[in-house]
């Protein structure tokens, strides 16, 4: 089959069941049936591959090289194999080789994943400082490494006091890197956000300054992730969609997993953020999807968080009650990534009525905060929470005690949504004049802010403060303003919330829209337009940034809601929907 120019694959499905032979063309064959493994997207293949060409007698160079590409190809759904293989390939490789540079920023990675972090903490800093003396003249990949090092630093609870001193020895070393540049300004804007002192306007200057330049690659993908975070968290989501709009567009069809888990998580919380539920649910599960291949990687923690505060709001509950329940969840390991799931896990608690399981994993997550120095409002408000937690328990002072407290933090931090929820917490609380002033005070920064759900849970609140005050009337038109923004989001918890609080007030109101134009979403509005004027879901897909099953999904719902039974009726729809605009 070899001397006939058989294809490699079908050479190599024979070559598996055959014992070596110790022909030289027998490894170039199952090197290049592995390449076209990994073309086609067939890893468990690839693998097979290349355990079958290391069963040949091959010389020391030919062996790493091979232990090389298995562990790469390892690397993401079998971080352990990987370990062995690509410690056993850099050891067979000359200190000077070029594939030794390519292989220690994948073996730190999987270290990390496999809980190792001291390792590749120790692997980076070796590495980097070998190559620095020994080819000068690469000190760009030595800057790489010192980045990954200081990344893995950061995450790591034991060597995270020394992340200080790190970025002060990187920055006067490559004080004009970019990479060390903006690695370093990630760093800061992280660290930043934990501080007494924290300020959004000085946190969010240095997010910009990691985002300067070209798009990221390779290391700076993970800054990149930290820089977007802490905008997002500033209230600067408007420049952080501004990038992740810039990455989305440059996405390839081979782009690594790193840059599209950064996008569609983005997505995802840009969508909660926004009031656009279906989407955010969408992007959550891509954001789920396509972290299932990348087996140990702490992301899946915040990346889940963020799925089931989207599906809380939507009241989708079972669903969130699903994945917390996955193994991946349900361990919460005590790194900082897992901590947003104790938030979100509390959230379902309070939808679900038992107060007492959600104060005690909120206060849990507030322990957690407050010792990885990242006790910030605009982060995780869960001191809002928690005191809204205690006050469902009849614990008033506890309440109180901690909703001032969020509130102080959050107004010296100065980021308006997190004020706003801080605000409406304390209104809560206090009740009377004062918390109707608190609530007024609410809804108008959370209207700034651009956050409709949280705005429509402060009016609901002040609508029942100013029904407890006597003014009925008003407290149902406040009422009615949260379940109309409260529909518009697709929040069916909360919807269900402002009926019930409406008939409390002697209101009789109509149960929620579920059919016709004002059924739709904005999301589902945009791609109803956007297939009305022709463009396909390919294209439709491409100009929003969101995946065609998201397209589809939104389509799918707008045939339904405006009683239609396929595109050719959507120009005539939409021509009802601009109408009602």
């Amino acid at each position: 089959m070899h001397d006939q120019d058989a294809p490699p694959e079908e050479i190599a499905g024979h070559l598996l069941t055959a014992e070596p032979t110790g022909m030289p063309w027998v490894l170039s064959v199952l090197r290049a049936a592995a390449r076209a493994a990994r073309a086609r997207d067939d890893p468990g293949a690839a693998v097979r591959y290349l355990r079958r060409a290391l069963r040949e007698p091959l010389p020391d160079g030919d062996r790493a090289l091979v232990l090389g590409e298995l562990g790469r190809i390892e690397a993401g759904g079998h971080p352990a194999a990987a370990v062995r293989h690509l410690t056993e390939s850099l050891g067979l490789l000359a200190d000077r080789s070029p594939q030794r540079w390519e292989l220690v920023p994948v073996l730190a990675d999987v270290l990390v994943r496999c809980r190792r972090g001291c390792q590749a903490t120790e692997l980076l800093d070796r590495e980097a400082r070998a190559l620095a003396r020994a080819e000068p003249s690469r000190g760009d990949l030595a800057v790489h490494l010192d980045v990954q090092r200081l990344l893995t630093d950061l995450d790591d609870r034991a060597r995270r006091p020394h992340v200080d001193r790190s970025l002060a020895e990187l920055e006067a070393v490559s004080p004009n890197v970019p990479v060390a540049v903006r690695g370093a300004a990630a760093v800061r804007a992280s660290l930043a956000l934990g501080t007494d002192d924290a300020d959004a306007d000085r946190v969010a200057a240095q997010a910009r300054r990691a985002l300067e330049g070209g798009l990221p690659q390779g290391v700076t993908v993970p800054a990149a992730e930290l820089a977007v975070q802490a905008l997002t968290w500033c209230d600067r989501q408007d420049e952080a969609a501004s990038f992740i709009d810039r990455v989305a567009a440059d996405l390839q069809e081979d782009a690594g997993p790193s840059s599209r888990i950064l996008v569609s998580m983005s997505r995802c919380e840009f969508a909660y953020r926004s009031g656009d539920l279906p989407t955010a649910i969408d992007a959550g599960r891509d954001s789920l999807d396509l972290l299932a291949a990348s087996r140990g990687n702490a992301r899946v923690a915040p990346a889940t968080a963020a799925l089931v505060r989207a599906l809380v709001e939507a009241a989708q509950t079972d669903e969130a009650a699903r994945l917390l329940a996955l193994p991946d969840c349900s361990r919460l390991e005590p790194d900082r990534q897992w901590t947003p799931l104790l938030e979100a896990r509390a959230r379902l608690s309070f939808a679900r009525g038992h107060f007492d399981e959600a104060l005690h994993d909120l206060l849990e997550c507030g322990r957690r905060q407050i010792a990885w120095r990242r006790d910030n409002p605009a982060v995780l408000p869960w001191r809002s929470l928690a005191a809204l937690a205690h006050l469902a328990l009849g614990d008033h002072g506890p309440a109180q005690r901690l909703a001032q407290d969020e509130l102080d933090r959050a107004q010296a931090f100065g980021a308006p949504r997190a004020v706003g929820i801080s605000l409406r917490a304390a209104g809560c609380v206090a009740r009377g004049d004062r918390g109707r002033r608190l609530l007024e005070e609410s809804v108008d920064l959370l209207e700034q802010a651009g956050a409709p759900v949280e705005q429509a849970r402060s009016l609901i609140e002040l609508a029942t403060v100013r029904h407890e005050a006597g003014h009925t009337r008003l407290a149902r038109e406040l009422a009615y303003r949260g379940l109309h923004l409260a529909q518009q989001c697709s929040a069916a918890s909360l919807s269900t919330q402002a009926l019930s609080r409406l008939r409390d007030f002697g209101a009789r109101p109509r149960t929620r829209c579920t059919v016709g134009v004002q059924a739709l979403t904005a999301g589902e509005r945009r791609v109803a337009a956007l297939a009305a004027s022709g463009l396909t879901n390919r294209e439709i897909a491409q100009k929003l940034f969101i995946t065609q099953r998201t397209v589809e999904n939104h389509l799918t719902n707008g045939f339904r809601k405006l009683g239609i039974a396929g595109r050719r009726q959507l120009p005539e729809a939409v021509q009802s929907l601009d109408a009602r605009s």
